[in-house]
C-alpha cells in the first residue's frame, strides 16, 4: 500500500489527464477512495496517483549534487575564516537559540572553561530520546501546554480505540486480563533527538499518564457497565417481561377463536386441559421440523452474513423455496378435503400455546448451550452474573447446531407461519362467499390478509437482506425471541381474522387510499433496508457514492445524507406505516384490529433508544457527531 488514510496525493480524476490535490479517505486493495475540492470523491488506482511533494531527504540529495560556487570560494576556505575555538571535524555552528537550549552541567562549564580549545561541549541527556527524556523532569511550561492541549481529543480518542477494540470480549473476561490488555498497548514511536528544552517536555510524559489513568478507569467503567443489566428495566423488569410478554400475545387469542372476534367476547375457559391439543402440537413440531430441514438442503445459494467475532457466518437462502413446497402441500391437504384452514383458525388458541411451549424448551437449551460457549459467541449485553436478565436477553447472538442457525430458521418460521393463517383466511372468505363478486365477497378481510401476505413474501424474497438487520446482527437468541417468533404469526394476522369473524365493511375509496399509504410505507421499508445491507456489504459500492458519511473508530461508516440523513431508523418509518395502514381498514371502537400495530410501534420505538445507546458506547465520539447532523429517530421534528 503506497498511501494511507488522511495522506494529500496528486490524482487524476476518472476521464482527466491532470493532477488534482486531493485527499485519501479510504484504502482498499491497490484501489483508493480520494475527496478533492468541493467535496466530491472518487475511487482512483494507485497508478493515477502521486504525491504531494518529494521527501525532504531526496529534495536535500538533489541539493547537494549541484554546489554553489560562491560555496567553493577561496576566501570560504581560508583559515582565517575559521575561529581558532572551533574544532577541525565541526562542520556546523549551533545557533544562538539552539545552543540556548542546550544543557550543561555547572561541571562541564568548569572544565570547558579551562580548555584552551574553547569548544562547546553538548550534554549526554541531550541525544537521550524525547519519551526517556520526558520521564525524568518535573517543570513544565506554558509552551509545553500549549502544545499538548491540541492533541488531546485525538490522542484520547486512539488510545480508546486500542482498548476498546476487543470490548465485545470485554464482558466474560476478568479484570485483571483487562489491566493487562491495557498495559500491552505499544509504545508510540521514539521521536528521535532534539534541541528542546528537557522540561519542556515534561507535559507529555504527564499528559501520557494522565491519558493512560482516564482511558483504563473509563475502560474499566465499561467492563462494570456491561456486566450489569443495561436494557428492559434490569433484571426485575427481564422478570416481569417474562410474564407479561407471552400473555400480551396469548391473550387477544382467547378473544379471536372458533367462529367470534371481539374483546367483549374474551372467555377464558378455566379447564386448561381444553387448550392442549396433540393434533397441534404434532402439526406445530413437523412444520418447525420441516423447515429446519430446508435450511441445511443443498438447494439455493450461499450468503455470508455480517462480520462477527468468530467470522462471517454463512447462511443458505432458500425461504422462498421452502414457502412454495409447503403451500403446495396446504393447497393438496385442502383439495383432498383435510380442511386445513378451519383447523388452524379453530384452534389458533392451541397452537399460539404450542408455539410458547415448543420456544420456551429451547431458550432453556440455548441458555444452558450458552454457557458452554466460547467468548466470542457470546451476547456482551447478556454476559451479567444475573441468570433472569441473561436468559431473557440470550447469551448468544446467533447460537448454531452445527450448520443449523437456530435464529434464523425462527425468522423463517415466522414469515412462512403467518403466509399460512393469512392464506386460511382468504380460504375462508370464499368458502363464506356464495359467488366471487365484490358485493357478496368480504373485502376488507381479504385486502387485509393480502396485505399481510405481501409483507411477509417480502421478507422471503429479500432473505438475504435480512441478514443485516439489528435482530441478526446484535440481537440475543433468548426467551424473548423464542416465544416471540413462534407466537408471532397469530398475532399480526388478527386484523384479518377480525374482519373475517366480524364482517366488516368499509367504503371502496377508504380501502383504496389505505392501500397506496401501505405501498408508501413498505416501499420505504424496503428501499431503506435495502440500501444498508448494500452499505454494510460494500460502502465503495458506485450506487452509494453520492451518499455522505462520517467515519468511526471501529472503521464502519455513518450515513447523514439520503434518505438516512433525515431520521435515524427510516426502515422504522416505514414498517409503522405499513402496518397502521392494515389496521386502519378497520373504523371500529375494538382494540383486536389494532393490536398488533400498537404492538410492534412499541417494541420499534424502544428497540431505537436500545440501538442509539448502544451505538453511543460503541462509536464515541463519531456518534455525537452523528447525532448532532441527525437529530431524530424515526419521524423527523416529532421523535
Amino acid at each position: 500500500m503506497k498511501f494511507i488514510e488522511g495522506e494529500e496525493v496528486l490524482a487524476k480524476q476518472p476521464n482527466t489527464s491532470e493532477f488534482q490535490k486531493g485527499k485519501v479517505v479510504n484504502v482498499k486493495g491497490s484501489n483508493y477512495r480520494v475527496e478533492f475540492k468541493g467535496g466530491s470523491q472518487f475511487t482512483i488506482k494507485e497508478g493515477d496517483m502521486k504525491p504531494t511533494r518529494t521527501s525532504r531527504s531526496a529534495t536535500r540529495t538533489r541539493g547537494q549534487t549541484k554546489k554553489s560556487p560562491s560555496r567553493n570560494s577561496p576566501s570560504r576556505r581560508s583559515p582565517s575564516r575559521r575561529s581558532p575555538g572551533r574544532l577541525q571535524n565541526q562542520t556546523r555552528k549551533l545557533t544562538s537559540r539552539s545552543s540556548r537550549l542546550i544543557q550543561i552541567s555547572d561541571d562541564e562549564r568548569k572544565e570547558g572553561s579551562s580548555e584552551a580549545s574553547g569548544s562547546v561541549q553538548d550534554d549526554d541527556s541531550d541525544v537521550i530520546p524525547l519519551q526517556l527524556r520526558a520521564r525524568d523532569n518535573v517543570q513544565l511550561t506554558r509552551r509545553s501546554i500549549r502544545i499538548m492541549s491540541n492533541v488531546a481529543k485525538a490522542e484520547q480518542e486512539q488510545r480508546l480505540i486500542a482498548l476498546t477494540r476487543t470490548i465485545d470480549r470485554a464482558a466474560s473476561l476478568p479484570t485483571e486480563r483487562n489491566v493487562q490488555a491495557y498495559d500491552s498497548i505499544r509504545e508510540s514511536k521514539e521521536r528521535g533527538f532534539s534541541m528542546i528544552r528537557d522540561s519542556d517536555l515534561k507535559k507529555n510524559a504527564l499528559y501520557d499518564d494522565n491519558v493512560r489513568s482516564d482511558v483504563a478507569e473509563k475502560h474499566k467503567k465499561e467492563i462494570d457497565l456491561l456486566s450489569k443489566p443495561q436494557e428492559w428495566g434490569g433484571w426485575f423488569g427481564a422478570l416481569m417481561l417474562i410474564f407479561l410478554g407471552p400473555l400480551s400475545i396469548l391473550l387477544p387469542q382467547f378473544a379471536c377463536s372458533r367462529d367470534y372476534c371481539s374483546i367483549s367476547k374474551f372467555r377464558l375457559n378455566k379447564d386448561i386441559k381444553t387448550y392442549l391439543n396433540a393434533d397441534t402440537f404434532l402439526f406445530y413440531t413437523g412444520y418447525l421440523f420441516f423447515v429446519a430441514i430446508m435450511s441445511l438442503v443443498p438447494i439455493g445459494w450461499i450468503v455470508e452474513g455480517q462480520q462477527t467475532r468468530i467470522g462471517r457466518l454463512k447462511y443458505r437462502i432458500n425461504g422462498l423455496l421452502t414457502g412454495i413446497l409447503i403451500l403446495i402441500a396446504y393447497g393438496v391437504a385442502e383439495y383432498k378435503g383435510y380442511q386445513i384452514s378451519n383447523f388452524i383458525l379453530y384452534n389458533s388458541v392451541e397452537f399460539t400455546l404450542v408455539g410458547l411451549i415448543i420456544g420456551t424448551i429451547l431458550s432453556i437449551v440455548l441458555y444452558i448451550k450458552g454457557g458452554r460457549a466460547s467468548v466470542a459467541n457470546l451476547n456482551i449485553y447478556a454476559s451479567t452474573n444475573n441468570h433472569i436478565y441473561d436468559f431473557w436477553q440470550g447469551r448468544e447472538t446467533n447460537p448454531r447446531f452445527g450448520p443449523l442457525d437456530i435464529k434464523f430458521n425462527f425468522i423463517r418460521a415466522t414469515l412462512i407461519g403467518s403466509i399460512v393463517v393469512s392464506i386460511a383466511v382468504i380460504v375462508n372468505i370464499f368458502q363464506e362467499s356464495q359467488t366471487i363478486s365484490l358485493a357478496t365477497i368480504n373485502l376488507t378481510a381479504l385486502i387485509a390478509a393480502i396485505l399481510q401476505i405481501l409483507y411477509a413474501l417480502d421478507g422471503l424474497i429479500f432473505e438475504a437482506v435480512f441478514l443485516s438487520s439489528f435482530e441478526v446482527t446484535y440481537e440475543g437468541t433468548g426467551f424473548m425471541l423464542c416465544f416471540g417468533y413462534l407466537m408471532y404469526p397469530f398475532l399480526c394476522t388478527l386484523p384479518a381474522r377480525y374482519a373475517l369473524y366480524n364482517k366488516v365493511s368499509q367504503s371502496p375509496y377508504i380501502l383504496a387510499l389505505l392501500v397506496v399509504c401501505y405501498f408508501i410505507g413498505h416501499g420505504i421499508y424496503r428501499y431503506c433496508n435495502s440500501q444498508k445491507d448494500e452499505f454494510r456489504r460494500n460502502p465503495l459500492s458506485p450506487s452509494l457514492a453520492r451518499l455522505e458519511t462520517i467515519p468511526t473508530v471501529r472503521g464502519k461508516k455513518l450515513i447523514v445524507s439520503g434518505i438516512w440523513g433525515y431520521v435515524r431508523h427510516p426502515n422504522y418509518l416505514g414498517d409503522i406505516i405499513l402496518h397502521w395502514s392494515i389496521a386502519g381498514l378497520f373504523i371500529v371502537k375494538d382494540v383486536l384490529p389494532y393490536y398488533n400495530a400498537i404492538f410492534l410501534t412499541t417494541m420499534l420505538i424502544y428497540r431505537s433508544f436500545r440501538d442509539n445507546k448502544r451505538c453511543q458506547q460503541r462509536y464515541g465520539l463519531a456518534w455525537e457527531e452523528y447525532c448532532s447532523r441527525v437529530k431524530y429517530m424515526i419521524i423527523k421534528r416529532i421523535f
